[in-house]
């Protein structure tokens, strides 16, 4: 019988080894999530989210919402089972929630931008006004889509079909409707909109009439002759359409137009009845100023030469006020919408040498008395501006291009002395009965010059 040896064998416990076991392979877990867990935020989509979210709005949101939860429901997929198909999509998932995020706060801080700077200088160029402005861009950033989800891609409703969110207009690169703010932009009118413009260009016809009806027949005629330039007939369309003269009174302000309006108001050429009705309405606003620039530049005693230092005055003249306007770029234009007539009972235009020149208003502004009229029993003095800012109205506040008021007496004492022996003799030696304004009394003469000036 053999002896058995003394080497003693040690036989490990199942339940020890399995556990050690579960601890190695526990370990090797763990370190696969966390592998798997920094290849999910090494895509930067989660911290993109974060850290765009809070600016986005509309349908913005809705987008980059949707498309974290499907870029969540995928990486968790990954990191559960760390397949090859379970990392595809959650790197599409990351790299589409990465462009919704960053290319809608981007599209929503340029909208901002342009909004803001357009606000800063007042709209100037923009054919909008400030109300409506700021309702087209609240409305553009507060819109909302059908946005969902479908085989774990987001879809927006772009026009008729569900499209990738990240392949809709929403979210192209190129500029369209749906992915910019746009103000419509103020176009510059035609030259002739304003038709003191034309009416300008037939000075010399007039003052070359020998009568009124004589020098209105030949604006008439030059009227005809530039009707058959296109570009004409498209500025007299526009006059009458921006007008709320008797006009279309298309546009809330006529001086902002827009593309879009300008594109509106050239449909109407092909309506001949507005059209012809716009052909007469201008004629008959340039026509029914011929009367005072005749008179004007007529002489003073009828026979051209001017020789004679006389006032010869007409009876039921119409003269019209040309209100101003001063645009956005700074430059004063006449306000069509504005202009208004005076009818007088009788009016006399005045001789250049018989006119009160250089007369300097409270405002600094300089301007000519170039006619008397006589209306329910005052004189008026017929002002022109000397300067393109006109000059300012003290009993409107506004400022003119020509208007006619009440003459005070500062103004009858800046006429020449001729001047003012004419119409003493017509209308009696006591000015302040027929002159309205600061009787003689009451001005406070300060200087022997002003006493000679005025020199009643």
């Amino acid at each position: 019988m053999s002896v058995l040896g003394t080497t003693v064998f040690k036989v490990p416990k199942l339940g020890e080894t399995g556990f050690k076991i579960d601890q190695v392979n526990e370990q090797k877990r763990k370190q696969a999530q966390q592998q798997l867990q920094k290849e999910v935020d090494a895509t930067g989509a989660e911290k993109a989210y974060m850290d765009n979210a809070m600016g986005l709005t509309g349908i913005y949101k809705q987008i980059a919402d949707n498309s974290y939860d499907v870029f969540r429901e995928a990486a968790v997929e990954y990191e559960r089972t760390g397949s090859a198909s379970a990392e595809t999509r959650m790197k599409q998932a990351a790299s589409e929630l990465t462009y919704s995020v960053t290319a809608g706060r981007s599209i929503l801080d340029v909208a901002g931008k342009e909004y803001v700077s357009n606000k800063a200088n007042g709209f100037k160029d923009v054919a909008l006004s400030p109300q409506e402005a700021s309702e087209l861009y609240t409305g553009f950033t507060n819109r909302t889509g059908e946005v969902i989800v479908k085989n774990g891609r987001v879809m927006v409703k772009d026009g008729d079909v569900f499209v990738p969110a990240t392949q809709s207009t929403y979210l192209q690169s190129s500029v369209n409707m749906n992915n910019s703010l746009v103000l419509p932009r103020t176009v510059k009118q035609g030259t002739y909109v304003n038709f003191t413009t034309f009416l300008d260009e037939t000075k010399g016809a007039i003052r070359a009439g020998s009568s009124v009806g004589n020098a209105s027949s030949r604006v008439n005629t030059l009227y005809e002759e530039k009707y058959k330039d296109k570009q004409f007939q498209s500025d007299v369309l526009t006059a009458y359409a921006i007008s709320e003269d008797d006009g279309l009174g298309m546009v809330e302000d006529p001086t902002k137009i827009s593309a879009e309006k300008l594109a509106e108001i050239a449909d109407l050429a092909s309506n001949e009845e507005i059209v012809a009705q716009a052909k007469e309405w201008y004629r008959e606003r340039v026509l029914r100023s011929v009367p005072p620039l005749w008179s004007a530049g007529s002489s003073g005693n009828g026979d051209g030469s001017g020789s004679t230092k006389t006032i010869e005055f007409g009876s039921g003249v119409t003269l019209e006020t040309t209100p101003l306007l001063k645009g956005d770029d700074g430059d004063w234009s006449i306000n069509v919408n504005e202009i208004t007539t005076e009818n007088f009972e009788t009016y006399g235009a005045l001789e250049s040498n018989m006119q009160a020149k250089g007369i300097t208003d409270a405002k600094k502004f300089t301007y000519d008395i170039v006619g008397i009229g006589v209306k329910d029993g005052k004189v008026y003095a017929d002002k022109e501006a000397t300067e393109t800012a006109g000059f300012w109205s003290v009993a409107s506040g506004k400022q003119f291009a020509r208007k006619a008021e009440p003459m005070t007496f500062t103004e009858f004492g800046r006429l020449p002395r001729a001047t003012r022996e004419i119409l003493k003799s017509r209308f009696g030696e006591d000015t302040s009965k027929w002159l309205s304004g600061i009787k003689p009394s009451e001005k406070a003469v300060t200087s022997q010059e002003e006493k000679e000036e005025i020199d009643w």
